[in-house]
């Protein structure tokens, strides 16, 4: 096992990423009890429930990270810092600004979706009844908590596994030597925030009947996160992107409340 920590960093730095992966699927929890309450008759515990999702979230994205690291190192996308720490290398020469940039256009990200949700009531339909929106508010603590979840875990799953995963896939077909060429990462950012609205849809049904204001909201908002958040992994890195989108939900949970 020594060995293979020293001659494939890949399935260590997988490993730290699925650890923190699990720790915000735990995170999340409290947020998700709060806007769907689950039945008072449940022969499970909700600590043992919150437990076994955060561990099968970290079971599927450790071999997931493994493999977008390994598929992304051909490609030019990777996780700059956590691998120059964890395989004692010098970490890359990034100036404070630029993350205090990353953080400040995040939490601009944020705030623009909530402009945007709020040009899209006029034509919502009503919420169901009994539905999160015609809840009690969730405090504010469990939505901070959920961002956890979102900088991390999300980005996890769509970032590094399932954008770099279209890329290479793209790259494959294509059949061109050298380098991957523009496009492809713009079609693997494009297609993974497209996966990334539509990824939230089942939560809007829970709201709303899906009608197509209702489709397109969620498509459009999400997908322009979604964009930011690929172009930052692929110009800066992983954590460039898990930086923008936690400071994101910060500013949706925080000032918009949701």
């Amino acid at each position: 096992m020594q060995r293979t920590w020293k001659t494939k960093p890949n399935v260590k730095i997988a490993l730290f990423w699925a650890i923190l992966g699990a720790l915000g699927a735990l995170a999340v929890f409290p947020y998700l009890i709060a806007i769907a309450p689950p039945p008072a008759d449940l022969a499970v515990p909700l600590s043992a429930v919150a437990v076994g999702q955060a561990i099968q979230t970290g079971l599927v994205l450790w071999p997931l990270g493994w493999l977008g690291l390994r598929l992304g190192r051909s490609l030019g996308l990777d996780s700059p810092l956590v691998r120059a720490w964890l395989t004692g290398t010098p970490l890359p020469l990034v100036p404070r600004r630029r993350w205090l940039s990353i953080a400040l256009l995040g939490c601009l990200d944020g705030l623009t979706i909530l402009g945007l949700d709020i040009l899209f009531q006029p034509w919502m339909p009503a919420p169901l009844t009994g539905s999160a929106a015609t809840r009690p508010q969730v405090d504010l603590w469990k939505g901070l908590l959920a961002s956890i979840y979102g900088g991390i875990t999300e980005e996890l799953w769509l970032r590094l596994g399932l954008m770099t995963l279209i890329a290479w896939v793209l790259w494959r077909l294509a059949a061109r030597p050298g380098s991957p060429p523009t496009w492809i990462f713009g079609m693997a950012i494009a297609l993974s925030s497209l996966l990334f609205g539509l990824g939230h849809l089942p939560a809007a049904a829970a709201v709303w009947p899906l009608t197509g204001v209702v489709i397109g909201r969620s498509l459009l908002l999400n997908g322009l996160l979604g964009l930011v958040f690929g172009a930052l992994y692929w110009k800066l890195g992983l954590e460039a992107a898990m930086l923008a989108h936690f400071c994101a939900d910060l500013a949706l949970r925080g000032v918009g409340g949701s």
